[in-house]
């Protein structure tokens, strides 16, 4: 319903007289095709109601458009005077819509429906059949009878949702592909389908949308050389007309796509079509103008022509006011200064001297027949008295003057009164007639005086013109047209005759110079007006920086306001085209857009700025969402990875591990590292260790086999050899296992050695040397047993202590404290943060190194008795555990446990956060803090940034502080603990024991960062 709104508006402008004759047939024929449509489908509706059809109305009601929004929109109110208007200019006259069938239509919408009326069946079966499209339809008519039918509105909405999917999804499948006219079509379906809040978070429609506008753009363009052809050759063929429809459709395009004339050439070729179609345009308004003057000239002439050949009735009073219509009319037709045909000419002219003619052959048969009547009057009282006949005579001349004077005939006047004061001295005296005369000639010496300022004042206007323009500046040239005007306007007669005729000739004079005016006013105002508009497109961006943006607001704004001051101009001529003001208001529109916008982002950021907490910044970021600038868009991914409080002084105390900062908020780990009780899982595995027989109590013997004279090697005994001498011979039993590098498995045997015979002479096997093995003094060395009490319910050791005399021990073998290491680590992942694993990640590490050695291979116990396992760990293990005497767990997890208790007792604090150029924006307590933390833009983790304004006066401190390697919108922290003397404390803790350690990289960025 486009085309009408624009002919409504055409409608309105037409009866103000605002618009051009061209304008208003296109107008007037739109108008009258629309109101046919209505009145035929109103035609229709009527049958239908008349037989009782109501349903089969209701469905010609709602075809598109509706019927009832369509009659709303041609009563624009103004109906009457259009068609006057167009009955009186030769108008397509447009049918006048009966009202009384729109009565009954509105009636049967406002009965509602029930539940069984055909409409819901309809749409049932339209739902079944998935014609959602007809289910749309069918919806939006019950709401309209049943305004109360909730479930319909829902039904409504869920079809409007599902057919703004289809076409998002379609969308989504068509950006897949090359086809930018599909795409562009299925953007503008959405954007029609869909209020634009529903579509700014949309990725895919902005997508679309920027491929629709890049593709309208070069459309645009390359139609912009084969329309200016176009034109061109509707010029030469004279068709103004197309030429200016083809022009707005031009202007239109270069406004909606925001681009110029690709050339010079172009810009010219514009230029001159304009320039063409605004003459054209006004020769042919006054060329109308002219025509419709001379048709109604015409009419007169006729009416007179009928009175004076009938002449019937004719008065005096009746010619003489034709007469003074005559030259109005006549003068009128002059200054249009056109040529008229020459019989109509002829026949002005003819039927202007019979007026005339008549008139004064009239004003001379009033006279004698005056006089004659005072003759008579005389004649018959002549008897009575002399006297009579004097006074008559002289109340004849008072009512001829009178009559002078109605007529504003003040030359005439002054001439008889100067007749009778010279020759009629006498009739002077009767008072009526002194009084008379007295009266008229005052104002006769007025209307002389009036029509001596008209005559200067015409003239002053007529010398300020140089040809065809004037010296005055606009307003004054239209003060004192309007007081010559005035002036003019007492003059009555003849005497007003001329000087109506120069104020015409001025009239015209001054519309041309204020026309020109205009026209140059227009030019230098269109240019200025179309940088501003470059400017505002090249610089009004919500792509663009939000202060680039507010400089350039502030800047288009200064030169706007002079511009919007001509809006109003104290010379209505000079107001500016609607399409000037239209784009002038057009842009103040956009640039309030966009202060508004900056204004919104101000408050925001300000909002933001003065949080005072991690949570008032969520809500604060959280409403960044509404930003339109696209500055703002790091908000999106902030507000979903904005960490808790907790989650970064995890990343910042402990690595990220939340299971360690619990368990220190928690203390679980107690002061020595060791919880109170042993769970029945850990007290096994202390008692497997306690008693395993490849373990413990495992001797070392020495083999001599006399036979061969020869040393046996070393063998392996549970328990010591019990040695027992029988006479002369001696024997050693136990369970004994000596190494073979064959076998993989270790089996202790019953045995024994005898040794018979003198010294000297000895036979058989004897036990030359047997000791405890060293990996058995290793593991009494660990004190196993005293990690709790005798009755396996209260700790007494740490585990982390055992470790510590583990890795610090040089007899064992590795195997086997690789063994118990990794025993002692499995108890240690029941309960790490009770038995302070959490807290050591020394051991943590050395741990996955073990593990890294070992592969998938497990150890066994008696692992460190087989040679095949000797052959393959001890040299990879040794290497292990060599690194790993300078270790101390259990100093190190008391170290680890007490800064992190002094660091998260002293808290993470909410400082500011960083802006989306990267400078900070900090509240008074970050100012004042020495270091500040913030995420990380590389991998997410805190990073630490000096404060340089920490501790300085306002005017030192440097006004911005940059984090260049830091995460848009990040939250900034500061710990109000010392860092540094955490640090030394650290350090000092855990290198008291004469070893440097230093804290691993991952361990706690508040204590890596130097």
């Amino acid at each position: 319903m486009k085309p009408l709104t624009q002919a409504i508006e055409a409608i309105r402008a037409a009866l103000k007289e605002e618009v051009p004759p061209s304008a208003v047939e296109d107008a007037a024929i739109i108008y009258a095709q629309f109101c046919s449509d209505v009145e035929r489908r109103l035609d229709l509706v009527a049958a239908m109601l008349q037989k009782g059809s109501d349903y089969q109305a209701l469905q010609v009601a709602e075809e598109d458009p509706p019927l009832l929004d369509l009659a709303a929109a041609v009563s624009f109110g103004e109906e009457k005077n259009w068609q006057i208007y167009c009955e009186a200019r030769g108008l397509k006259v447009a049918a006048r819509v009966d009202l009384r069938i729109i009565q009954d239509l509105e009636s049967l919408y406002s009965r509602g429906i029930s539940a069984n009326h055909p409409l819901y069946k309809d749409f049932r079966a339209a739902v079944l059949s998935r014609d959602d499209a007809r289910s749309l339809r069918i919806v939006k008519t019950i709401l309209k009878l049943n305004p109360q039918d909730d479930n319909a509105r829902k039904e409504l909405q869920r079809l409007e949702n599902k057919a703004l999917q289809e076409k998002i999804d379609l969308l989504r499948e068509a950006l897949k592909t090359d086809d930018e006219e599909h795409i562009a079509t299925l953007t503008e379906d959405i954007k029609a389908a869909a209020p634009p809040s529903k579509l700014e978070r949309l990725d895919v429609y902005e997508q679309g949308e920027s491929i629709r506008q890049a593709l309208r753009r070069r459309q645009a363009e390359a139609r912009v050389p084969d329309m200016l052809s176009t034109m061109q050759r509707l010029k030469a063929e004279g068709r103004w007309q197309q030429v200016g429809q083809m022009l707005s459709v031009v202007n239109a395009m270069f406004k909606e796509h925001g681009f110029t004339p690709a050339d010079a050439v172009q810009k010219a070729t514009l230029v001159d079509l304009t320039q063409f179609h605004q003459k054209e345009r006004a020769a042919d308004e006054k060329q109308r103008n002219f025509d419709r003057t001379l048709k109604s000239f015409l009419s007169f002439v006729e009416e007179v022509e009928t009175r004076l050949l009938t002449g019937a009735g004719v008065t005096f009073e009746e010619i003489a006011g034709k007469d003074e219509s005559f030259i109005k009319r006549w003068k009128e037709l002059e200054g249009y200064q056109l040529p008229v045909a020459a019989d109509s000419l002829q026949r002005l002219r003819t039927a202007g001297q019979e007026l005339r003619h008549k008139l004064e052959r009239m004003q001379r048969t009033k006279r004698v027949g005056n006089i004659a009547l005072a003759a008579a009057a005389l004649v018959l009282l002549c008897g009575v008295s002399a006297i009579s006949l004097h006074a008559w005579k002289a109340w004849t001349l008072t009512q001829e003057l009178a009559s002078y004077q109605a007529k504003e005939n003040y030359s005439a006047a002054e001439n008889l009164i100067k007749k009778l004061r010279g020759e009629e001295e006498l009739l002077l005296r009767w008072p009526y007639l002194q009084a008379r005369i007295e009266e008229v000639s005052a104002w006769a010496a007025k209307s002389r005086v009036t029509g001596k300022q008209a005559a200067e004042a015409l003239l002053a206007l007529e010398n300020s013109f140089q040809g065809e323009q004037s010296k005055l500046t606009a307003t004054q040239l239209v003060r004192q047209l309007s007081d010559a005007e005035a002036l003019v306007k007492q003059l009555g007669g003849d005497v007003a005759a001329e000087p109506k005729n120069r104020l015409a000739v001025l009239k015209t004079k001054a519309d041309l110079h204020l026309a020109t005016v205009l026209k140059k006013f227009v030019a230098s105002t269109s240019t200025t007006l179309a940088k501003l508009e470059k400017r505002s497109t090249a610089e009004l961006s919500h792509e663009k920086l939000a202060a680039n943006v507010s400089t350039s607001c502030t800047a288009i704004d200064k030169e706007l306001l002079p511009l919007e001051a001509l809006l109003k101009p104290e010379v209505p001529a000079l107001a500016f085209p609607a399409d000037l003001e239209t784009r002038i208001r057009a842009l103040r529109q956009r640039l309030t857009t966009y202060q508004d916008d900056l204004r919104t982002f101000a408050a925001i950021r300000k909002e933001t700025a003065g949080a005072a907490s991690l949570d008032d910044y969520r809500k604060a970021i959280t409403k960044w969402q509404t930003v339109k600038f696209a500055e703002a868009a790091p908000s999106l991914k902030m507000l979903d990875t904005l960490p808790t409080e907790k989650a970064f002084q995890a990343a910042l105390f402990t690595g990220g591990d939340k299971d360690l900062l619990q368990a220190v908020l928690d203390d679980k780990s107690r002061y020595y590292m060791a919880p109170d009780t042993l769970l029945e899982a850990e007290l096994k595995m202390i008692l497997s260790l306690l008693h395993n027989e490849y373990l413990n109590n495992i001797f070392e013997s020495s083999v001599i086999h006399y036979s061969s004279k020869k040393s046996g090697g070393t063998i392996w005994s549970m328990g010591k050899p019990e040695a027992t001498i029988i006479g002369g011979s001696s024997r050693w039993s136990a369970k004994f296992y000596e190494p073979d590098p064959t076998q993989t498995s270790v089996m202790f045997i019953q045995h024994s050695f005898t040794r018979a015979g003198e010294v000297g002479e000895y036979q058989g096997d004897a036990i030359a040397t047997t000791r405890l093995s060293q990996t058995s003094e290793f593991m009494n060395s660990l004190d196993i047993g005293r990690i709790s009490d005798e009755k396996g319910e209260h700790v007494l050791k740490p585990l982390l202590e055992v470790c510590d005399k583990l890795v610090l021990d040089t007899r064992g073998s590795p195997i086997a404290k690789a063994y118990v290491l990794l025993k002692l680590e499995d108890m240690m992942h029941l309960r790490p943060r009770e038995w302070g694993l959490v807290h050591c990640p020394s051991l943590q590490q050395d741990l996955q190194v073990l593990h890294r050695t070992l592969g998938t291979t497990p150890l066994r116990s008696e692992d460190w008795l087989v040679p095949e396992m000797q052959e393959k760990w001890l040299a990879p293990l040794t290497a292990f555990f060599k690194p790993l005497k300078s270790r101390a767990y259990l100093r190190e997890a008391l170290a680890h446990r007490n800064y992190l208790r002094a660091a998260t007792s002293a808290g993470l604090k909410f400082a500011g956060y960083v802006e989306t150029d990267l400078s900070l924006v900090l509240n008074s307590q970050g100012r004042s803090a020495g270091e500040l933390w913030m995420i990380s833009r590389e991998n997410g983790k805190p990073l630490l940034v000096p404060n340089p304004a920490a501790g300085k006066a306002a005017s030192d401190a440097p006004k911005v502080i940059v984090a260049s390697a830091s995460v848009p919108l990040s939250p900034v922290f500061f710990v109000t603990a010392d860092r540094r003397a955490l640090l030394q404390q650290y350090q000092q803790a855990l290198s008291s024991t004469g070893v440097d350690l230093k804290p691993l990289p991952a361990e706690s960025l508040f204590l890596t960062n130097p």
